[in-house]
């Protein structure tokens, strides 16, 4: 093997095997090789390239071209198959591009063959070389080479659009499945929506009557005291002011002792108990349990405020002093706020 190592300089080199066993004397193998540009990026692909196909001196010389870049190689053996028959080159043939050869360069083989004399060929006519990176086949007639190169396009297409189909059908099962979710948080984010919107309206709904109800309700209670008590008020104011004027004592003390008098009776007090609980939310009964603490003196002049007396008449119905009484008052709600009840303020606001 002859060999010029340099850049774009051909080379040849010419081997010729010749086998004892060989009926043709004249039958050989021809292989040369050229080295263009050196190429920095290997290639994992032997190319492989139909020159021509010859009958001449009783044989059939297949020529053909291989090329690699910067990547070493190994044909182990050729076979030509003819017409649905299958042929070894008349001589052995194996070639090896060693790394030295191929290193950093771009290689061209050019290859002659020659095999058995066949003098009729077909377009399926194909070469076929065994090489460490796999089976290559080389067509020996141009309607071949067509053929196996639309053949292999159509398998590229095939798989591209199989992968592309695979790609395809994830990428909808993907979206489908995102879809699908999203519709389903949209489901469950509008229901809780129109749950809670729905819960905001009736709450809403709620406050509004619950409010509508307690302004009638403490307008109807306070005209019901205003009626109820107006009068004996005017009476005990009357009475408290001029009690020591013996004529105008006489003129009102019958009237005015009768009605307080039966204010200071135990079973008036019940009722008055019932009036003022029936229309401040069963305020006495809820002191009584929540403050049994309280005694029977306490209760009785919560109860006169709670029904809306003024403090004279407070004062008349306990027998106490006026100056007593705002002591006694205000001694009592901070007696109530004291204590460890749920309603102590509401008990309070109402004194």
């Amino acid at each position: 093997m002859i060999k010029l190592a340099a850049h774009k300089l051909i080379g040849m080199l010419v081997v010729i095997f010749i086998s004892v066993n060989s009926i043709p004397l004249l039958a050989m193998n021809i292989v040369t090789y050229s080295v263009s540009d050196s190429a920095s990026v290997s290639s994992e692909k032997l190319i492989i390239k139909f020159r021509n196909i010859t009958n001449e001196s009783d044989r059939t010389r297949i020529s053909f071209d291989i090329g690699c870049s910067n990547a070493p190689f190994a044909i182990y053996s050729a076979e030509w198959v003819n017409c649905d028959s299958v042929y070894l080159p008349s001589e052995s043939f194996s070639l090896i591009g060693q790394t030295n050869e191929v290193s950093g360069r771009s290689v061209e083989w050019h290859v002659s063959l020659d095999f058995p004399f066949k003098d009729s060929f077909d377009d399926s006519d194909v070469l076929v070389l065994y090489t460490d990176k796999g089976i290559l086949r080389c067509p020996t007639s141009t309607a071949g080479e067509l053929k196996e190169t639309m053949d292999m396009l159509c398998c590229d297409y095939e798989t591209q659009i199989d992968k592309f189909e695979k790609s395809s059908r994830r990428a909808w099962f993907v979206l489908a499945g995102v879809l699908a979710a999203g519709g389903l948080v949209f489901i469950m984010l509008r229901r809780r929506y129109i749950k809670k919107h729905k819960e905001v309206d009736e709450l809403s709904l709620l406050i509004a009557e619950k409010t509508a109800r307690n302004i009638d309700l403490e307008a109807k209670v306070d005209e019901l005291y205003r009626k109820r008590f107006d009068t004996l008020n005017m009476l005990c104011n009357e009475y408290f002011e001029k009690r020591d004027s013996d004529k105008v004592r006489l003129s009102l003390f019958n009237e005015v002792e009768k009605h307080i008098m039966a204010l200071r009776d135990p079973k008036s007090l019940t009722e008055l108990e019932t009036v003022v609980d029936s229309y401040l939310d069963n305020i006495l009964t809820r002191l009584r349990e929540q403050m049994p603490e309280l005694s029977r003196t306490d209760r009785q002049f919560i109860t006169y405020l709670y029904a809306g007396f003024s403090p004279r008449a407070v004062c008349l119905f306990t027998d106490i002093k006026l100056k007593n009484f705002y002591n006694r008052r205000s001694r009592l709600k901070d007696r109530i706020l004291a204590f460890d009840a749920p309603d102590k303020d509401f008990f309070v606001s109402k004194i």
